[in-house]
C-alpha cells in the first residue's frame, strides 16, 4: 500500500467502530476530511460494526482485545509495530487517535508523523497510560475547555487544543423529517440516550420519572440506546410505570422521535462531551441536564464559568442545569430528594408551554455553534499548522 497523492495524508485510529461517541467523531471526521487530504480510518478490529464506513479507505489491523496483562501488553506492542509499518508505507502526516487505547498505540508507533491525541472523556485523565499519552503526543486534543484546562494543570503536555465535537445539522434536519418508527402515543414524552452504561446515571432517571408520571399521568419516558437494560426494567417494574417506560434498542435513526420528544433528560455522573445533548438541541427539543463534568455547562451556556455551583438549579441561555446526583449505583425503588429536584424540574418545564417553546428555539440556534464548517474550518487550520511546524 503506498500513498496515493501529493496531498497531505491523514490517519485517524480508533479501537473498533462499535456505537460509541467518539467512534462516530471519528467517521464523521474521516467523511468530512477525504476531499481535502488523504484520509487512512485505522480500527484494531472490525467485529460488532456499527457506523456507516461505506466509500472510506477503512483499514483493519485485525488485532482486536485479548484478555490478561500480559495478553494485553503484548497486543500493545503488535498493535504499535502493524502501526509504525503502516504509517512509513502510507506517508502519513497527522495520526489522529482517538481513544485512551488506540491513543497509547498512536504515540507508540510514531515516526515522521504528527500525532494527535485525542481525548473525548474525563476518565482519560487517571487512565493507565495517561501520563505516557500526554508526555509522547505532540499535541493533546479536548472536546471540552474544562478538560483542557484539567490536563495542562495535571500533566506536561507539548502542545493543548479544544475542539468540540461536530453537529451535522444539515443532516440531523432531514433524517428529523421522516417517518417516526417508535410508537409514541399521545401526552409528553422524555427522551434519554446513551447505552446502557452505569455512567449514564439511568437509575436516577427513572426513579426521576415515576414523580413525574406520579403528577403527569399520560408522561412516557423512552430510553435510547445498546443493552439489555434489564436491571432497569426491574426498576421499572418494582416502581409500577413499566408501561410508561421504553427502552428502543440501539436506532441507526433516532433523530424522529429526539423531534417528537418535550424534553430531553441527561443524568449522567461524567461526560466527556455529550454528543447526544447537541443532537437533541439541533431537533428542537428543550434540554434538562445535570451539570456533570465536562460538557453540559459549556453547550447549554456560553458562559459556563459562571455556572460552577454544582448543586444549584440554573436556568441558562439554552437549557437547564441541574445538580449532579451523588451516591453510588442503586436500583432500589426509592427516590431521593436529589430526584424529586429533578423531576419538578421538568414537571415544571413541561406544565409552562411559553418556556418550552423559547428553549426549543434557543436550542436550535446553539446547535449552530457546533455545525460541521466551524469543526472543519478549526480542524484545517490545526492541519495546515502542523504541517508547518507550529
Amino acid at each position: 500500500m503506498e500513498k496515493r497523492t501529493d496531498r497531505k495524508s491523514i490517519m485517524l485510529i480508533t479501537p473498533m467502530l462499535h456505537q460509541g461517541g467518539f467512534e462516530r467523531i471519528c467517521v464523521l471526521t474521516a467523511r468530512l476530511l477525504q476531499e481535502m487530504y488523504d484520509v487512512y480510518l485505522v480500527v484494531f478490529t472490525t467485529e460488532e460494526l456499527f457506523y456507516d464506513v461505506e466509500g472510506l479507505r477503512l483499514i483493519d489491523l485485525r488485532l482486536g482485545a485479548v484478555g490478561g496483562s500480559v495478553g494485553k501488553l503484548a497486543n500493545i506492542c503488535r498493535r504499535a509495530c502493524r502501526l509504525r509499518k503502516l504509517k512509513r508505507e502510507l506517508g502519513i502526516d497527522i495520526s489522529y487517535s482517538f481513544g485512551t487505547t488506540a491513543n497509547i498505540v498512536n504515540v507508540l508507533s510514531k515516526g515522521r508523523d504528527v500525532t494527535w491525541a485525542g481525548i473525548r472523556g474525563y476518565s482519560a485523565l487517571s487512565d493507565r497510560g495517561a501520563h505516557l499519552i500526554f508526555r509522547r503526543a505532540d499535541c493533546v486534543v479536548s472536546c471540552t475547555r474544562t478538560m483542557e484546562a484539567a490536563i495542562n494543570s495535571a500533566f506536561k503536555t507539548k502542545q493543548s487544543r479544544t475542539l468540540y465535537n461536530p453537529c451535522d445539522l444539515a443532516q440531523i434536519t432531514k433524517l428529523a423529517d421522516t417517518r417516526l418508527q417508535e410508537e409514541t402515543g399521545s401526552g409528553p414524552l422524555i427522551v434519554s440516550m446513551g447505552r446502557e452504561d452505569d455512567l449514564k446515571g439511568f437509575w436516577h432517571l427513572i426513579r426521576s420519572f415515576a414523580v413525574i408520571k406520579s403528577a403527569i399521568a399520560d408522561a412516557k419516558l423512552m430510553i435510547i440506546g445498546e443493552g439489555s437494560y434489564a436491571e432497569y426494567r426491574k426498576l421499572a417494574a418494582d416502581l409500577g410505570i413499566s408501561d410508561a417506560v421504553r427502552f428502543t434498542g440501539a436506532l441507526t435513526n433516532p433523530f424522529p422521535l429526539l423531534a417528537r420528544a418535550d424534553v430531553y433528560a441527561l443524568t449522567s455522573q461524567s461526560e466527556g462531551f455529550p454528543n447526544a445533548l447537541i443532537e437533541a438541541m439541533a431537533c428542537g427539543t428543550p434540554c434538562v441536564s445535570v451539570n456533570c463534568r465536562t460538557g453540559p455547562a459549556e453547550i447549554l451556556t456560553e458562559h459556563y464559568e459562571q455556572y460552577s455551583d454544582l448543586n444549584a438549579v440554573c436556568e441558562a441561555e439554552y437549557g437547564i442545569l441541574t445538580p449532579v446526583f451523588e451516591g453510588e449505583k442503586d436500583l432500589e425503588p426509592v427516590i431521593t430528594a436529589q430526584e424529586e429536584q429533578y423531576a419538578q424540574v421538568i414537571i415544571d418545564l413541561l406544565r409552562d408551554d411559553v418556556k418550552r417553546r423559547d428553549y426549543s428555539g434557543r436550542a436550535v440556534k446553539r446547535a449552530g455553534d457546533f455545525g460541521v464548517d466551524r469543526y472543519v474550518g478549526q480542524l484545517v487550520d490545526m492541519i495546515e499548522a502542523a504541517g508547518n511546524g507550529q
